[in-house]
């Protein structure tokens, strides 16, 4: 372009100078020819050397600009075509992901299935020695989880993420809500991320591990309760707001600090909120979760964290909390202790005519956990206490309940438990799974990952067990669960695990019978989750 522009400049100048000694010449022959002085008037002089490289210049310039304009529209058209020809799609880990060739959407395709299969290996129920509560739990398969869903980001600040579940727990709990997880993030402010819908809020030590990468069948039953009756359990509609620094004070260290304000679940009456917590309308609940890991080599790693959840209960048919769970095992939907505080609906806390309600309830909780490179241990304890009015003797009084769990993992095969930094979703500041460093195949002779993991945990339901008028009799729940995980790649997980379960339950506050048992419960599950 540049040459072509030179070459017209060249042939106007010629042509300029050519036309202009053209001239000279004529007049000169003229005066030369001519017999008699002139007499005629005097041609006009042509342009001058400096008016003739003014008028080269501007041409210049005016060629040089529409080639600059040329340029211009060429490299716009060059990078339109470019970016789209970039969109691209990848396989993150067997995670199918649509970039835009501009880098600021895109869209992953996730599915998590588990099927679970459970064995209850309990005294015979018809002996007459046998006074349990529940004397024949059902053996049996379910489909734990059928998750299908879309994460990605929009416009490089928004993430969203939607998640169907197919799948649920068994008996009576058959179905949980089918919208789990519909929200919207805004991450445009650096270290902050605002979670808006039906999220699943940051609590507790396992509660920021996701499902999928949980190193027994269930979480703790402690854990359990505190998510599902304060609120951090999944299908919550909410907001939250997460705060991530890390180095922020030593080299390795990772501060986290979550708040979130959720009410009730997607579903919230019918039989999948039967057993949740407040089983549905009109619960809203504060919670809090903080998290430090003060030291960290890379491979191995070492945290504290605090929690702290409020509920609030505002009338209508909420005038209880349940807190219960199954024992770590979803196939059979009975729940061996529970302790349900308030009975009476009334349109506030002190409207009840007769009978305890709940008025609200708090929760603490404190963990720890840490890594030495392919061995993991953890440990965590919880605190609840339910404030309730007794509308008969017109005083309040403070139930308080409690559960720990202690759990450790070794991975024979030596790879190390992750821990995330950071994280779009609730898996912040938490372990997972290891990563496995060569995945099974028999061409390969390759056999993936293996982990032994061991836990004990503790649930104690019952206060002033022994006083008739205000005591509760909820029961008392140890559980030691041993297991082998094998991971034959980042995707396919099974478990085979065996809980030993001590309940300890009177048929009431001031009851002398025994309706507690001892039993094994024999689990295995087959998990594909990308």
């Amino acid at each position: 372009m540049k040459g072509k522009s030179a070459l017209l400049a060249g042939v106007a100048a010629i042509a300029l100078i050519a036309s202009a000694q053209a001239g000279y010449a004529a007049k000169k022959t003229s005066d030369a020819t001519s017999d008699t002085p002139a007499t005629t008037a005097a041609t006009p002089a042509g342009p001058t050397n400096a008016e003739l490289a003014a008028r080269i210049q501007a041409l210049e310039d005016a060629l040089q600009t529409d080639e600059s304009k040329a340029q211009g529209e060429h490299t716009r058209l060059s990078t339109l075509e470019q970016n789209f020809n970039y969109t691209t799609w990848t396989f993150d880990n067997g995670r199918p992901v649509v970039n835009s060739g501009d880098g600021r959407f895109s869209m992953a395709f996730r599915v998590r299935f588990q099927a679970d299969y459970a064995s209850f290996l309990q005294d015979d129920p018809r002996a007459a020695t046998n006074t349990a509560q529940f004397k024949d739990l059902s053996n049996g398969a379910a489909v734990r989880r059928a998750f299908f869903g879309v994460e990605g980001k929009a416009f490089n600040d928004f993430w969203y993420e939607f998640r169907y579940n197919g799948g649920g727990g068994g008996g009576a709990e058959a179905g949980d809500p089918l919208v789990s997880i519909a929200r919207v993030a805004y991450t445009g402010i650096p270290h902050f991320r605002i979670n808006l819908g039906v999220i699943e809020p940051a609590l507790m030590l396992e509660g920021t591990t996701s499902s999928g990468q949980l190193m027994f069948l269930e979480r703790p039953e402690i854990e359990n309760i505190a998510l599902d009756s304060f609120g951090a359990a999944d299908a919550r509609r909410g907001i939250e707001v997460a705060f991530q620094y890390d180095n922020m004070v030593l080299p390795g260290d990772n501060f986290i600090w979550t708040a979130a304000y959720t009410g009730a679940k997607t579903t919230a009456a019918g039989a999948s909120a039967t057993g949740h917590g407040n089983g549905g309308d009109e619960q809203s609940q504060f919670l809090s979760h903080l998290s430090y890991r003060f030291w960290s080599d890379g491979a191995s790693n070492a945290l504290v964290g605090f929690d702290y959840s409020t509920a609030l209960f505002t009338g209508g048919t909420v005038t209880s909390i349940a807190f219960q769970d199954r024992p770590e095992i979803r196939v059979d939907g009975t729940r061996l202790i529970g302790a349900t505080l308030g009975t009476n609906e009334s349109l506030g806390c002190k409207n009840a005519t007769s009978g305890f309600i709940s008025c609200h309830a708090t929760m603490l909780s404190a963990h720890a956990a840490g890594n030495i490179e392919n061995f993991y241990l953890g440990a965590e304890y919880t605190n609840f206490r339910d404030d309730r009015y007794n509308a008969t003797t017109l005083v309040f009084d403070h139930p308080q309940f409690s559960g720990y769990m202690v759990e450790g993992s070794w991975i024979l095969t030596g790879e190390t438990k992750g821990y995330s930094v950071n994280a779009t979703n609730n898996e912040i500041g938490g372990y997972g799974s290891p990563k496995v460093a060569s995945p099974f195949s028999l061409a390969g002779d390759s056999w993936g990952a293996f982990e032994l993991v061991a836990r004990y945990s503790f649930t104690n339901l019952d206060w002033n067990r022994g006083t008739a008028t205000y005591g509760v009799a909820g029961g008392r729940e140890g559980i030691v669960d041993l297991g082998l995980n094998w991971y034959l790649n980042n995707e396919v997980k099974i478990q085979l695990h065996d809980s030993i379960v001590h309940v300890n339950k009177l048929n009431a506050a001031a009851g002398v019978t025994q309706i507690g048992q001892d039993l094994n419960i024999v689990g295995i599950r087959l998990q594909f989750s990308n």
